[in-house]
């Protein structure tokens, strides 16, 4: 794929996630081409999503490879993908925002493998002692998926700087947003933060 292509699927994902159900016009204007241009390059408006959404899957499974998820350290892996927080945000943000992702089969199924991967890892975080043993590790992935889409909007927004978003979403997913630890809560549970 060439830089242009990778470009174009970039920015054609910025517009989906921005505004999810655009038309085809809507899209070529938001992303500065032509409507023939769009047409060119992906035929009609379902192949386009396709290619965009499998586009971004294909980084985020690329990410998880490179942070070693599966199999290396737990929170250097954690640390190495927080790092890649731009691309993953994107991807979140397109995936939870454009409806027409889930009415393609394939995409559905990439989606539910990636997420049982990212589920094993906060699994396996657990039985490390890295994460919270009375969370459910499902429950880690939506949240660390929120993060990244939170912090995408803020980027986009102009709240938040590209170069503070590893570091909000690191704090916030491993630090919480107490100020100290809230031990007599009882809906809690018994952890406490380290």
């Amino acid at each position: 794929m060439s830089v242009a292509e990778t470009e174009l699927l970039d920015t054609v994902a910025r517009v989906l996630a921005r505004e999810p159900g655009s038309s085809m016009q809507e899209i070529a204007t938001a992303a500065g081409v032509s409507r023939t241009t769009l047409h060119r390059a992906f035929g009609d408006r379902a192949t386009l999503v396709e290619r965009v959404s499998a586009h971004v899957l294909g980084d985020c499974a690329r990410l998880f490879d490179e942070a070693g998820i599966d199999d290396g350290p737990v929170l250097e892996a954690f640390d190495r993908l927080i790092e890649a927080t731009l691309p993953l945000a994107k991807a979140y943000a397109l995936l939870f925002a454009e409806p027409d992702v889930y009415r393609i089969t394939r995409l559905v199924e990439e989606i539910r493998t990636q997420d049982e991967r990212f589920e094993r890892y906060f699994a396996r975080g657990q039985a490390a002692g890295v994460f919270r043993p009375d969370l459910p590790p499902r429950w880690l992935v939506y949240s660390v998926g929120s993060q990244l889409t939170a912090v995408w909007w803020a980027i986009d927004d102009g709240f938040v700087g590209t170069r503070d978003a590893a570091r909000l979403v690191r704090a916030t997913v491993l630090g919480g947003i107490a100020a100290h630890a809230v031990t007599d809560d009882p809906s809690l549970g018994s952890w406490t933060k380290p």
